[in-house]
């Protein structure tokens, strides 16, 4: 071999190496790239693209993976507070929990914000995907967390939705799961799997949309009525009114089973204005009996802005009640959700001269500093503190403490669900103001309530049992 030959050689040899190497760095940029392109850089989770490139060619070959929804409770109030830095620390210390609790068999992404999707593959059943969103909940409730030296409690709400039963696209599934993650959020349940019929979206939604506002025409919706009395039980203070609906073919429905459908369309602020209505024309229709109490509504979150206040005053003008008389409870989960639309409301509630109770205090997320602003009357304890007040010292001194911090703001205290003398006397020993619960009576109808107050000796043998028309 000649030496031109020789060097020709060695060219075309270090040519072709030096075309390997760029070869394989493209390749390299391209699975960086790749990679990239499919990972949250915040957390180092896959992000929304992933999730689609691993769920899809399982749906196309007829694959039932799972879905899990992960919403973070309250999270923007750690943005508001100390920062997005701060969140961005806590949305880390999440996704670690997450890798740990999800399982080998499940992936987790992250698809923007506080928002967390873990994709199991091939689940055995439901009840396995529901074993896998409880362990994921357990892992924040453990706690740990942290925004620099501030200590934070993280919680979640997860829904569920599974390929076949709940849809067939990823799209379909995220759009169900999400469907069920709110119902999850707003009855604090934690976990719940997708239910068609309580998705205003689905067939089975708009048909109970539809059957409902037939419902508010022909008077199948109905009040039941829960006392409240003093904190020494003998003195009858007022009712709460709940709603029902006598449906004509699945008997009497809870508000769990039609609300979550309501409070997503326009139809709740209708239910609203029905139950207000209706609530006061039976109190002004007692009250002309002899039988002198207070009315306490509901007022679901979606409701509770300058919308409300029309509805409020068409009903106190129609009634001629006394808005002294009104309690308008709003829950914990309203108060988070738009702190600053909560408190314009309620003030021009206020000034009107209805009273005003935060429900299910202690359940939520509830900031003492929202509290403070919103200037409400009436602090109601949430049942789960009550429920085992005399046997778990916790609760007892949980409740201790509500009440004592209650009253020093001027508020007045009811506890909800009371089931036990015992209870009851706790209670009474603590100083609370009100008492509600089973101990007591059910939610009763109209007629049922004012027997109820008679047989107890809390209202005058003249009280005439009456139910308002419509």
């Amino acid at each position: 071999m000649t030496a031109a030959t020789t060097a020709w050689a060695t060219v075309v040899l270090v040519t072709l190496v030096a075309a390997v190497a760029l070869v394989a760095l493209v390749r390299q940029r391209d699975r960086v790239l790749h990679d990239l392109a499919r990972t949250d850089p915040l957390t180092g989770l896959g992000n929304r693209r992933a999730l689609h490139e691993l769920a899809e060619p399982l749906l196309a070959r007829g694959g039932r993976p799972g879905l899990l929804l992960l919403d973070l409770d309250g999270f923007k109030d750690v943005n508001d507070t100390l920062g997005h830095a701060a969140g961005d620390d806590v949305l880390v210390q999440v996704a670690g929990v997450l890798r740990a609790t999800a399982g080998d068999a499940a992936v987790v992404t992250r698809l923007g914000g506080d928002e967390f999707a873990v994709l199991v593959a091939e689940p055995g059943s439901d009840a396995e995907l529901e074993v896998a969103a409880k362990r994921v909940l357990a892992g924040l409730s453990i706690g740990g967390f942290h925004a620099g030296v501030v200590p934070l409690d993280v919680q979640g709400s997860i829904g569920i939705a599974v390929a076949g039963p709940d849809g067939h696209t990823l799209g379909e599934l995220l759009q169900r799961a999400d469907v069920a993650m709110y119902a999850a959020k707003r009855s604090r349940a934690g976990v719940l799997r997708y239910d068609a019929a309580s998705d205003p979206h689905s067939a089975g939604g708009l048909e109970l949309l539809g059957q409902l506002r037939t419902a508010m025409e022909q008077d199948q919706l109905v009040l039941h009525y829960q006392p409240k009395v003093s904190g020494d039980g003998a003195r009858l203070l007022g009712f709460e009114a709940l709603v029902r609906w006598q449906h004509p073919t699945r008997g009497l429905l809870q508000p769990a089973d039609f609300l979550p459908v309501v409070e997503r369309t326009h139809l709740i602020h209708a239910l609203t204005r029905w139950v207000l209505l209706s609530a006061l024309r039976q109190a002004a229709a007692w009250r002309t009996a002899g039988l002198h109490t207070t009315m306490a509504v509901n007022v679901s979150a979606v409701s509770l802005d300058p919308g409300l206040l029309g509805i409020v005053e068409e009903a106190l003008a129609l009634t001629r009640w006394d808005p002294a008389d009104l309690v308008l409870e709003i829950t914990e989960t309203a108060i988070v959700q738009d702190p600053a639309g909560a408190r314009a409301t309620v003030a021009k509630l206020r000034e009107r001269g209805v009273r005003i109770a935060v429900d299910d205090f202690g359940a939520g997320s509830t900031s003492l500093v929202h509290l403070r602003g919103l200037a409400v009357h009436e602090l109601k304890i949430d049942r789960q503190f009550v429920a085992e007040l005399v046997t778990h010292p916790q609760d007892d001194a949980i409740v201790s403490a509500l009440i004592a911090l209650a009253h020093r703001l001027g508020l007045v205290v009811v506890a909800e669900g009371v089931e036990t003398v015992a209870a009851a006397d706790r209670l009474c020993a603590l100083g609370c103001d009100e008492l509600q619960g089973f101990f007591f009576a059910r939610p009763l109808p109209a007629a049922q309530a004012v027997a109820w107050a008679r047989a107890e000796g809390l209202t005058t043998p003249s009280v005439e049992v009456l139910t308002a028309g419509r």
